[in-house]
């Protein structure tokens, strides 16, 4: 639970005095204490409950901040029953230190705090133990008969009747917000709240920075990417790439949209905007078309057609690929390769020919050219 989760619930009546700037900060527990300086039982993320018993003097204001700044405190929450007001000094030391300061309601309980934050604390492990499950169905995914698919399915609560998109994502942007500068947002964590819908059962893995998600249920491509084009919209400096697959009807072919996402998210890396998502409905060029394939098919591919060429460079010194690629590019103008290689028209056949012994491929022919044009896409940098 985050502090900003925290002052939102309607029912604990809180108010922040001081610290939105860090109201992203992940709350570990709840820790009441009166103790005028409790820094050897406090633990980073502990949000630190006081009614003030300690306050005697301006000065005390001081020690106890400095305290819960030591401890790394997720923030500070102060009940008045004892206090009467609010030190101004508290205030002004929790300001130097950045540590939000928040205010609970007269009659509010810290108990209901309390439980509030472990409710939520038991609610997250739980959701961490249903990651690591569901991190072990997506990293065999493919390599399972359908039958163990449907098993892990339904052991994570998902219906394998019903169909079923693939989505990966993962941020291309940094965003920091705390006082340690660490990234804030687990994104597995925000795309299963962000995303649960009736009538759907997310299945999510990943780290912190990528992740898998399987949407079983109500969902298509398009509203799977307008509800991620909006998650990423309600938080500013988020940016991200993502790949989704369309429906599989049939867990035999969840492998396959897998794999189809995760290149998708590839694809994305390199497109314009915060958000730029990629599926098969969006190849529109033989660009996108190769990025669809995996690295293992393009590297086969290219070198099936142009080892020989390119290993004939190496021993050569030779310029064989670039005369090539300029040539194709070029639209096979004889007198334009030349003219931009610098050589004689005489010295661009000779090379023209060693390339079609080696290759087997024919100039003349357009469906080679495509071939060897295809080839040259699939080059080093897409692996």
């Amino acid at each position: 639970m985050r502090l900003a989760d925290l002052l939102a619930r309607e029912d604990l009546r809180l108010t922040l005095v001081t610290g939105h700037e860090a109201l992203v900060r992940e709350i570990r527990r709840a820790y009441p204490t009166d103790l005028p300086d409790p820094r050897r039982y406090l633990e980073a993320g502990d949000l630190v409950l006081t009614s003030g018993v300690w306050y005697g003097a301006p000065s005390d204001c001081e020690r106890f901040a400095d305290a819960l700044w030591a401890s790394d405190a997720a923030g500070l929450v102060v009940g008045l029953i004892v206090l009467g007001e609010l030190p101004e000094e508290l205030v002004k030391a929790c300001e130097r230190r950045r540590l939000p300061l928040l205010l609970a309601a007269p009659d509010q309980s810290f108990g209901a705090i309390t439980e509030a934050v472990t409710v939520d604390g038991f609610a997250a492990e739980q959701r961490r133990a249903e990651r690591v499950r569901a991190q072990t169905l997506l990293d065999v995914l493919g390599e399972i008969p359908p039958g163990e698919v449907s098993a892990h399915l339904r052991l994570l609560g998902a219906d394998p009747g019903l169909p079923t998109a693939a989505m990966a994502v993962t941020l291309t942007g940094t965003l920091t917000g705390t006082l340690t500068g660490r990234a804030d947002y687990d994104l597995p964590e925000m795309l299963h709240e962000g995303l649960a819908r009736k009538g759907r059962h997310l299945i999510v893995g990943g780290t912190p920075r990528e992740a898998i998600v399987l949407v079983n249920g109500r969902a298509s491509r398009k509203s799977l990417a307008d509800e991620l084009r909006g998650l990423a919209a309600e938080r500013p400096g988020m940016s991200i790439a993502a790949g989704i697959s369309e429906m599989a009807a049939s867990v035999s072919q969840l492998g396959e949209a897998l794999e189809t996402a995760r290149r998708g998210m590839e694809s994305a890396r390199s497109g314009p905007g915060p958000v730029s998502i990629m599926s098969v409905a969006d190849i529109d060029s033989f660009d996108l078309l190769l990025a669809t394939l995996p690295a293992s098919v393009r590297r086969s591919f290219r070198d099936h057609l142009l080892g020989p060429v390119e290993e004939y460079d190496a021993r050569h010194g030779s310029e064989l690929l670039r005369t090539l690629d300029i040539f194709l590019e070029t639209c096979g103008s004889w007198q334009r390769t030349a003219d931009e290689l610098y050589v004689h028209v005489n010295t661009l056949r000779y090379r023209m020919q060693r390339i079609e012994e080696l290759t087997g491929r024919r100039m003349s022919s357009m469906r080679d050219r495509t071939d060897l044009y295809l080839a040259l896409r699939s080059g080093r940098e897409t692996q």
